[in-house]
């Protein structure tokens, strides 16, 4: 980190005293790569005028007459918006860093150098269809266009960390899709986790720390619950029992444990530590809505940063007289999340299990070979060289690959000294990486077909070509139908059914393929009336496993009650829903620690006022809530009393960075008699008191004894944080915040924290949430109702970088529409593009 601050493009404190003050000199900066929303320029490479009509926050209506020139103008306009957002992530997945930001980024560059996600995207090119490579060829001009153009005003910082991006290439916006998808791709973190557990406890001594989830649900699909069947889309006891796998499950934590180490690091570097990521959506049928059509809501949950995670846009189509309004992928073409005037979609991430560990012998003759198969093969090998910023010499490693995907044994840092390395190859046994990210899949194709869906048929067609990562769709038209549907690559492991062997799989017991699009779970027009997910269970039984990852429960339930509760559902019902910051979890757990403590007439002294703070409290993570933080801070201690002995520092750290693994493992001890954590019930609620008592001594430790001092709102902050604003001269005019933030990470209005920095500081600072919101009317379908957390521009200083966010801190909504006719009787910037015929 200190080399990334003294590695600022060699802005020193002396020279910001002696020529003005820093912020003199970045606005100097933000001015000079301010562009303009009016105007018009002449372009080569259109075939026809683009008119881009802005609104106040900054949200482009592109207007074009063939989907080429659209294309190109979204190009032109992420760029023009996000481009060193999308350079610092093209950087991430190439491992680049260094280049730009100095030898402490090394470590991360060397990581993503060994996922290989560059070259995975590179060759998952060579297998998209024709109309895919048109859609990219016309948005990568479009990029490119704008950086010849604007080679001396770009944004400000290229100007501090003293480079030029590179021309974009269509391979690049591959690789963006499947960066986020490495992002939602959690599978794995468990099976290095739980590896560990099951090699210091055993198959059965783990059973304790494994979480199930509810047998009622809530579930996605409801129709298809049958409870006759077997239910084998859940692995229950996802430890291995013969001899053999036990001996993997000792060996992975070894040869995983750098990755895994490190991936967290690289997650925290870039303030996206959450690995809870989740979100969101559901759909009402118009028989239960005021204005008798469906209504969509959706809110994805990801890391809180500056510039936002999207890109808000609407788009006119000539070509087929169609508007698609929505959220965008800055590097990425296509609306992600919208509606077009005929249907209106979601999603939110399934929670596949996509990824596996193998291990694999070393030939024991030739040291460059493994043995698949009962075959010798070769590694695949490549010299790496990473240069360094303002370092004449380059480090060098060399990444390995197998035929079932990137060598990760070993990958770890043992001290930055000299001609250190990596080491990527143990003596005798190697493990690879397998994920369904590495794939061929058309993710963009399918965007482009879902954009354009005029009804049910045509939206699910698009989907098939959904690869990575997976996700739950839900789906809603005008005609006044609502859907789901599952999509993506689930695969299908060994025996379908049973896939006991979880953690390194031996090379028996390799991925068949993947679930068939047609028998992944869908549901359409529910005799409920609404469809909710919430990364919940798909549906009760299903006939091959997905995970055993799924998100707690809570949201999908409270939305479900909500839903229930509401004979007529409006669109500020719809919004409350968004913003609703009641958690069941609190209930249940609160309903432990009154049991353990006993009837309430027993209460006395100081112990009753604090105990009468819960008893009174209403279970609502609202700011002014002092009974939100003792709830918070019972919660951790809990975790820490039940789990830290038993695991020991460091594997404790790691399972709570898998946050949803201790809440619902949790949720499931606490409704047992005995365990490995206590013998008797007796136990268990000297264990529950003993957690508040130690909650009630941090929180008067840190912040006195009066309750009015530990209102939620003053513990628990959000600030949205810029790759730069580390830089403590940058901190201030780079991030946005710290504001007071309401709800935790098992409310709808999901604003997570970490535990294990709770139990460290008392405080709970957030750093995932809402990453935008999202609601459609169908009965006004050139319309929806949204807004971004933190601003649409990537441009610090500029009014547009930040105007959302106390909207979105207000849960207010602002109104977008994509009916052309409205735009002309608004006063909307315009800016056009003119053919050069």
């Amino acid at each position: 980190m200190n080399s990334l601050i003294k590695n600022i493009s060699g802005i020193s404190i002396f020279t910001i005293v002696v020529t003005a003050t820093l912020g003199m000199l970045l606005s100097n900066l933000t001015k000079k790569s301010s562009y303009d929303d009016s105007g018009s320029i002449s372009v080569e490479s259109i075939r026809s005028t683009v008119s881009i009509y802005s609104n106040d926050y900054g949200v482009p209506f592109i207007y074009s007459e063939n989907e080429d020139d659209m294309y190109f103008a979204m190009g032109y306009m992420h760029a023009r918006d996000r481009l060193w957002q999308m350079d610092l992530y093209r950087r991430v997945a190439e491992g680049r860093l260094s280049e730009i930001l100095g030898k402490d980024m090394v470590e991360y560059d060397v990581l993503f150098r060994t996922l290989g996600i560059d070259k995975s995207s590179s060759g998952i090119y060579h297998t998209l269809s024709p109309e895919t490579k048109q859609i990219l060829s016309a948005y990568t001009t479009g990029v490119n266009f704008f950086i010849e153009k604007n080679k001396s005003r770009l944004p400000l910082e290229f100007d501090v960390l003293n480079y030029k991006p590179d021309m974009w290439t269509p391979e690049n916006s591959v690789m963006i899709v499947r960066l986020m998808a490495w992002e939602l791709s959690l599978s794995w973190y468990t099976d290095v986790m739980f590896g560990e557990i099951v090699k210091k406890f055993g198959a059965e001594g783990s059973a304790d720390f494994f979480p199930s989830f509810p047998e009622d649900g809530p579930f996605i699909v409801k129709s298809a619950t049958d409870n006759s069947k077997k239910d084998t889309s859940e692995r229950k006891d996802k430890a291995a029992t013969d001899e053999s796998q036990k001996k993997n499950n000792a060996v992975t934590g070894d040869l995983a444990g750098g990755f895994f180490d490190l991936s967290k690091k690289f997650k925290s570097f870039f303030s996206s530590e959450a690995i809870h990521v989740g979100s969101n959506s559901w759909v009402v049928s118009g028989e239960r809505t005021e204005n008798r059509k469906p209504m969509l809501a959706n809110d994805p949950h990801l890391a809180l940063q500056s510039p936002s995670k999207w890109y808000e846009a609407s788009f006119y189509n000539g070509q087929r007289r169609m508007s698609v309004s929505g959220f965008t992928l800055p590097g990425a073409p296509g609306v992600a999340i919208g509606h077009n005037g005929a249907v209106s979609w979601g999603m939110t991430n399934l929670m596949c299990d996509d990824a596996d560990f193998y291990l694999l012998k070393r030939d024991s003759a030739d040291k460059n070979k493994y043995v698949f198969r009962d075959q010798r093969v070769v590694l695949d090998s490549t010299i790496e060289a990473i240069k360094i910023k303002d370092s004449s010499d380059d480090y060098i490693f060399t990444a390995y690959k197998t035929k079932l995907g990137p060598v990760v044994s070993g990958l770890g840092r043992t001290g930055f000294i000299n001609n250190q390395s990596f080491t990527t190859t143990p003596a005798d046994e190697i493990l690879t990486f397998r994920w369904t990210g590495f794939e061929p899949s058309d993710e963009i194709l399918a965007l482009y077909k879902i954009n354009f869906a005029q009804g049910k048929d045509q939206f699910t067609e698009g989907l098939k070509t959904f690869g990575s990562p997976g996700l739950n769709f839900v789906y809603a038209d005008t005609s006044g139908n609502i859907a789901y549907h599952a999509a993506g690559l689930v695969p299908v492991r060994s025996a379908d059914g049973d896939n006991s062997a979880l953690y390194p799989s031996g090379p028996g017991i390799e991925w068949k393929g993947f679930v068939p699009f047609n028998e992944l779970p869908a549901e359409m027009n529910p005799k409920q009336g609404y469809i909710v997910t919430a990364n919940n269970k798909p549906q009760s039984n299903f006939n091959h496993y997905i995970s055993n990852l799924y998100e707690p429960h809570y949201r999908a339930k409270r939305i479900e009650e909500i839903l229930t509760q509401s004979p007529v559902v409006t669109v500020e019902e719809m919004k409350m829903i968004q913003r609703d910051v009641y958690s069941i979890q609190a209930q249940e757990f609160c309903a432990h620690l009154f049991r353990a403590f006993g009837d309430s007439a027993s209460w006395a002294g100081d112990i009753k006022s604090y105990l009468g703070l819960l008893s009174e409290w209403d279970y609502e993570f609202r700011t002014t809530s002092s009974a939100a933080s003792l709830f918070a801070m019972f919660e951790a201690k809990l975790y820490e009393n039940l789990y830290f002995a038993p695991l020991g520092e460091q594997l404790f750290e790691n399972y709570l960075f898998l946050k949803n693994i201790p809440v619902r493992n949790t949720s499931k001890i606490l409704n047992q008699s005995s365990s490995l954590f206590f013998k008797t019930e007796q136990e268990k609620d000297q264990l529950v008191r003993k957690s508040f008592y130690d909650a009630l001594s941090a929180l008067i430790g840190k912040h006195g004894a009066e309750p009015i001092n530990w209102q939620w709102g003053d513990l628990h902050k959000i600030t949205f944080k810029h790759p730069l604003g580390v830089v403590p001269s940058f901190t201030s005019m780079l991030n946005t915040g710290p504001f007071k933030i309401s709800g935790n990470g098992t409310t709808v209005n999901n604003l997570e924290y970490s535990f294990s920095a709770a139990l460290k500081t008392v405080s709970f600072e957030a750093y995932l949430g809402p990453s935008m919101r999202m609601i459609v009317d169908l009965s006004t379908p050139d319309m929806h109702y949204s807004i971004l957390a933190g601003g649409q521009s990537g441009q610090p200083l500029q009014e547009n970088y930040s105007n959302q966010a106390r909207l979105w801190l207000n849960g207010d909504y602002k109104i977008v529409s994509n009916k052309f006719d409205d735009l002309l009787n608004e006063s909307l910037s315009l800016f056009t593009m003119e053919p050069i015929q």
